[in-house]
């Protein structure tokens, strides 16, 4: 069972300053690692003292007014509260990114083919938090990976393994249409594009550029997808496009 840890119960420092400026209604989700090194604990009694390791840096070394995250998870299924609820992030690296979408960390790092082990527990805390961003911060169902903002290698590995598909949807069933439909032109750049896009590529054979942008090879994907599918063909991942790409 997950355990939620309050912000005195691990030591965090008080903010120098709040922010409740934020939207997540018009966004989600944003998943992290925290570096492209090993960094999960072995024994949970050190997970606390990272966590104010993170705090201390983000504070100290860039001059944030808090940690970064919404929240931050560990591989012994414990959630500890970041900033929390309805407080702007300053972890997603886009004004449109914190403005939209909280930020939820695993305790976990590497590099490909050497990552930490996501274990059942992570995954478990995972879920916990982002359910309750959704269900007392206002959270969309849609759900990201720090990459689908901008150039980075986070989230690692918690791509593709069932992190990103189990926290989108803890009740399970099919991944929920973000709430908005992509068109163009212009090119429309959303991060749930790029889930769409990796799974059009994963599950359907296309090769597209998973980059958030959904241009004209995306489009020439979508109306493939849909005569495919025998869908109306209109080049719009809309609701129905959506679900038949990602069915139940």
């Amino acid at each position: 069972m997950t355990t939620f840890v309050t912000r005195s119960q691990w030591g965090a420092r008080a903010p120098r300053s709040t922010s409740g400026n934020i939207t997540p209604q018009h966004g989600g989700v944003t998943i992290h690692h925290v570096d492209a090194v090993h960094v999960a604990r072995g024994n949970h009694a050190d997970c606390a003292g990272q966590v104010r390791g993170i705090q201390n840096y983000h504070m100290d070394s860039n001059g944030w007014a808090d940690i970064a995250y919404s929240h931050l998870v560990c591989v012994h299924d414990y959630v500890f509260q970041g900033r929390g609820e309805n407080r702007r992030t300053a972890a997603n690296g886009t004004t449109p990114g914190n403005q939209n979408w909280y930020a939820v960390c695993g305790l976990v790092g590497g590099t490909a083919g050497d990552y930490d082990t996501i274990t059942p527990g992570l995954i478990s805390a995972f879920r916990h938090a982002v359910n309750r961003l959704r269900t007392r911060g206002g959270a969309a169902r849609a759900i990201c990976g720090h990459r689908d903002h901008l150039s980075t290698g986070c989230p690692g590995n918690l791509y593709g393994n069932g992190v990103l598909d189990g926290a989108t949807n803890p009740g399970g069933g099919p991944l929920p249409h973000p709430g908005v439909n992509f068109r163009q032109p212009p090119v429309f750049h959303h991060p749930s594009v790029a889930t769409w896009q990796n799974k059009m590529n994963a599950a359907h054979g296309y090769g597209l550029a998973a980059d958030g942008a959904y241009g004209p090879a995306s489009q020439a994907a979508c109306r493939d997808f849909q005569a495919k599918k025998g869908l109306a063909v209109d080049g719009i991942v809309g609701p129905v496009t959506w679900g038949a790409t990602f069915p139940a």
